[in-house]
């Protein structure tokens, strides 16, 4: 076998709460007690279910590294539960893992707070990787076998033009229509 062109190093995150993060990606304006309740179980619950890796290639003039977090399918199948037995919640959940994951990657990464976080296309040497962590990469569709995933440039590159979904992103199009009406 030949030497692996990239590392993967499992690495510690320090996702903190954010109610005001929380409301903005679920579109809420107020939560009411006993969601506010399980949204904090949750959280605790889903943060231990959380992974977390650098990649980064071994030769030192390499510049394609990249972060993965991502929940396991046990919190999938929370979610998934949820929207079965009550859609509000299961909305809520959906949401809460959203904001897990990417509160994660923002702990470690802090450039990535207050925006967004670009998808890069993975290398052959990351999808190794993937594979190696039971993860699957879809080419067609540019995402994962895991629902609450990020996977961003490490370290931070910028934002829109380093993304590989720039052309299908809500956000992004959003941006061209208000430049189009200025």
């Amino acid at each position: 076998m030949g030497k692996e062109n990239m590392t993967l190093e499992k690495i510690t995150t320090q996702p903190e709460f954010d109610m005001e993060y929380y409301m903005e990606i679920s579109g809420l304006m107020r939560i009411e007690q006993g969601l506010a309740e399980l949204l904090e179980k949750y959280w605790f619950k889903w943060e231990k279910e959380l992974h977390a890796y650098k990649m980064e290639p071994t030769k030192k003039d390499a510049d394609d590294g990249f972060l993965l977090v991502y929940l396991d399918e046990d919190t999938e199948a929370d979610v998934q539960r949820a929207f079965e037995e009550n859609n509000h919640h299961g909305f809520a959940y959906h949401h809460l893992a959203i904001t897990l994951v990417m509160c994660a990657a923002q702990s470690v990464m802090p450039e990535l707070i207050g925006g967004c976080m670009p998808l890069p296309a993975p290398t052959r040497e990351a999808r190794k990787k993937f594979k190696k962590l039971g993860l699957e990469w879809n080419e067609s569709g540019s995402s994962m076998n895991r629902t609450y995933v990020v996977l961003t440039p490490y370290p931070y590159k910028g934002g829109c033009e380093t993304c590989a979904s720039c052309d299908t992103c809500p956000s992004s199009q959003m941006r061209e229509i208000g430049r189009m009406e200025e």
